[in-house]
């Protein structure tokens, strides 16, 4: 359980003005609650993802039932959700305010997509919860290092993975969506 505004190390601040949330990995019944969430983040910030809306929403329901089981279990790929809770951690139910995947495809990497905070829940520790989720999930399989690809006229999600202790390596590829645009590689160690 976060508590915005507290650092995970410090004592239970009162719940009076700040939002409570839980992180947690999906569950494998849940493909129709992440297709509701990855088109809402989609919506709200369309031009910063690999895929489009349409994509997304052209997708089939077993697509989506297929990524869930998928990502729910194993050392390969991973999604959580962040979801709001009550002061004593209980999750009432309701969409999450929060959402990152991660998977393994080199020695000692996690690649890092689609990491999104609902508005209304930015600035008060999801993002930064949702990353330190999955890096306790890479250290599990062995992994030593967190990879992000940001398209690069972002500066304001550049300069969060600086704060989050992500560095640029220097390398870019082609942003699928406009390849005029690049990505640059942000790393991090777990």
């Amino acid at each position: 359980m976060h508590r915005a505004g507290t650092a995970a190390h410090h004592p239970t601040a009162p719940t009076h003005g700040l939002i409570v949330f839980a992180v947690r990995r999906i569950r494998a019944d849940e493909g129709l609650r992440l297709r509701s969430i990855r088109l809402a983040a989609l919506a709200d910030a369309p031009g910063d993802a690999t895929t489009t809306l349409a994509r997304a929403e052209a997708r089939s329901e077993d697509h989506w039932i297929e990524a869930a089981a998928a990502n729910a279990f194993g050392g390969l790929q991973a999604t959580f959700f962040a979801e709001l809770a009550d002061a004593d951690g209980v999750v009432p139910d309701g969409e999450p305010v929060g959402l990152i995947g991660a998977y393994a495809n080199e020695t000692g990497i996690v690649n890092l997509v689609g990491l999104w905070s609902a508005p209304g829940h930015r600035d008060v520790g999801v993002a930064s919860a949702l990353l330190a989720a999955v890096a306790e999930w890479a250290v599990t399989i062995g992994a030593d290092r967190l990879r992000m690809w940001v398209v690069e006229r972002n500066e304001f999600a550049k300069a969060f993975y600086v704060n989050e202790g992500f560095e640029p390596t220097g390398a870019t590829i082609p942003y699928e969506l406009d390849p005029r645009l690049k990505q640059v590689a942000m790393v991090r160690p777990v």
